[in-house]
């Protein structure tokens, strides 16, 4: 069975019908996990447009992948369905999964603008490049995600809320599993691919949202699931995982990237101190 073949095989919107709201209701959820949960339902009710953007590319209409970003979309929309639902089961006042998608991308940052304008302009200019950047990128991210599905399963009180992030981070772990196998075959024995991708990594890299959050908020996010030193264990094990690809050995990005903003973060969610090979990004 192919790799695809395998995806589509298990794919399904996240189950919700059978979880206790009663219980989700009675427990309630914290001020920060209502933060962290804005912002997933924020964030995972974009990909249709990132999707929408990435389509129109003639380059990436290969049937494989579109069939993949399909199945991505389609899940990823009922993760911000479910954490709604969630969210309005607990009291708060919030729009649905579609509505906080339009108001989020009409808000869209010129970052996100800017974003579309340079992916496309690659995509024209070295299509094969493209595709590497494109598995690499989703790999990297969706490694954080299931990082924070994870964190915030760990940490919640709200049994309903616990079972809810694990069923999304195990399907956010074979959306990871695709990036990953594809960005290994693309970036093998491709040293342009390599070098350029690492390039993007290194310059440009932040947690999913930028385009359409601030740096601060992105990196408050982050910082609230992993306070203090622990903010560099996460992107050092997500950096370990991509340094097993081609070319990928030594890679920082993610740790630079919170070392840089640390200053953007509240007191009490700081690290104690930097590490020594970061302090300059710092």
């Amino acid at each position: 069975m192919s790799d695809i073949a395998q995806h589509l095989a298990v794919s399904h919107k996240v189950d919700i019908e059978d979880l206790d709201w009663e219980t989700a209701r009675c427990v309630g959820l914290t001020k920060q996990e209502v933060e962290s949960l804005l912002y997933f339902a924020d964030i995972e009710s974009q990909t249709v447009h990132y999707f929408l953007e990435v389509s129109k590319l003639k380059v990436a209409r290969d049937p494989e992948l579109l069939t993949f970003l399909t199945m991505w979309n389609y899940e990823e929309y009922f993760h911000s369905y479910a954490i709604t639902r969630l969210l309005k089961e607990c009291g708060v006042e919030v729009d649905t999964a579609s509505e906080r998608a339009a108001k989020v991308r009409a808000n869209a940052r010129f970052k996100a603008k800017f974003e579309d304008f340079m992916q496309g302009l690659i995509a024209k200019s070295v299509p094969r490049t493209f595709i590497s950047l494109w598995m690499f990128w989703g790999a990297l991210q969706e490694c954080l995600t299931t990082q924070a599905y994870e964190e915030l399963a760990n940490l919640t009180k709200n049994p309903v809320l616990e079972e809810l992030c694990r069923r999304i981070a195990k399907q956010e772990r074979r959306h990871f599993a695709y990036y990953f196998n594809q960005s290994k075959r693309k970036l093998e024995g491709r040293r342009f691919d390599q070098k350029f991708v690492r390039l993007i990594a290194n310059k440009f890299y932040a947690p999913v949202g930028g385009g359409v959050k601030t740096d601060a908020e992105g990196a408050r996010l982050v910082a609230q699931l992993f306070p203090g030193n622990r903010i560099f264990e996460v992107m050092g094990y997500i950096e370990k995982k991509m340094a097993l690809l081609p070319g990928m050995d030594g890679l920082d990005c993610a740790t630079r990237w919170a070392a840089r903003v640390q200053h953007m973060l509240p007191p009490e969610t700081r690290a104690s101190e930097v590490p020594e090979h970061l302090q300059a990004a710092a």
